[in-house]
């Protein structure tokens, strides 16, 4: 795509946001030499983060025991549902009424194997993924940098 082409479409994308968002795209620089260009470029985390608004869903994540997958307690997790899987999806499954995180590790011989993320929780076997309550796969984490407690601050 050429550059004529990327502008106009970037500004086509930005009077959408304009016309149809109350909020409006955050600057969004790549590295140092575009500041200092004054670039202008915008990032919309919406457009970012969500490919399928419709099919799409946050949820919250309460369980501290994810830490080797990369999650926080308290992260936001973007959720998709999703007609496939692939190994290595993190699949959001509906247990007792709770939300509970698996990893899609294994098919073989017609079975796929589901690990959970939790400690609490056991692994799934079946012959049909699609009989389990997924509501979506991960596609995106939210995480919050948390300032540290009892820290000491400096003023500038």
């Amino acid at each position: 795509m050429n550059n004529a082409m990327q502008n106009a479409r970037y500004h086509d994308t930005n009077t959408m946001i304009a016309n149809d968002f109350s909020y409006h795209p955050i600057p969004y620089f790549e590295d140092r030499q575009a500041m200092k260009k004054n670039y202008s470029r915008k990032l919309d985390l919406n457009l970012y983060c969500i490919k399928r608004p419709q099919q799409t869903c946050f949820i919250r994540v309460t369980n501290p025991d994810m830490l080797a997958w990369g999650i926080e307690q308290d992260d936001m997790l973007v959720v998709e549902k999703n007609d496939s899987l692939s190994l290595g999806d993190l699949v959001v499954l509906e247990v007792a009424q709770q939300m509970e995180i698996y990893e899609f590790v294994n098919h073989n011989n017609g079975e796929f194997v589901f690990f959970p993320l939790s400690s609490k929780a056991h692994h799934i076997k079946t012959n049909n993924w699609a009989e389990l309550p997924i509501i979506g796969t991960v596609t995106n984490t939210i995480h919050q940098i948390k300032p540290r407690k009892n820290s000491v601050k400096f003023a500038a």
